[in-house]
């Protein structure tokens, strides 16, 4: 019988919880605001009850006009806002469990070029996400942890 023997950190020690959502059929302008209150970048999309998508800011930032909100704006541009989640999210979700090795995690995301991924239970239910900063704060942790005392950064 084979055994993991796998001891680094997984998905699970590093990963956001409790991840955060938008109703698919909400304004692209709830989305961005719920994601500035936040303080983040990706926000899942749910439709009836079950997780079907991301909605990164980028996506946000393609699907409105760049005027929107602005001086310069005009009604045309506001109106970007008013456009749903579900037209700019991104739907070939790919997700991972929480006791996926981080390496495997990074690899991922690099090989499919993209900057988070949803973290499953046991029952598949959506209990985090993984983002590019989050593997990147381990790294620096990881690399921190490692270093002697007298070599670590002053606080």
């Amino acid at each position: 019988m084979l055994h993991n023997t796998y001891a680094g950190p997984t998905v699970g020690d590093i990963m956001s919880h409790p991840p955060i959502s938008v109703i698919a059929d909400s304004e692209l302008r709830d989305a961005r605001n719920t994601m500035r209150a936040h303080g983040i970048h990706h926000l899942l999309v749910e439709d009836r009850g079950r997780i079907v998508g991301v909605l990164s800011d980028r996506d946000v930032l393609r699907a409105i006009s760049p005027y929107a909100d602005g001086h310069a704006a005009q009604r045309r541009d506001d109106e970007t806002l008013q456009r749903p989640v579900f037209s700019a999210a991104s739907y070939n979700m790919i997700a991972v469990t929480r006791d996926t090795p981080i390496e495997l995690a990074a690899a991922t995301m690099l090989e499919r070029h993209i900057s988070c991924l949803p973290v499953t239970g046991p029952d598949e239910e959506v209990v985090g996400i993984v983002t590019t900063r989050d593997l990147l704060r381990a790294t620096v942790s990881c690399l921190i942890g490692d270093r002697p005392a007298e070599e670590q950064p002053a606080a």
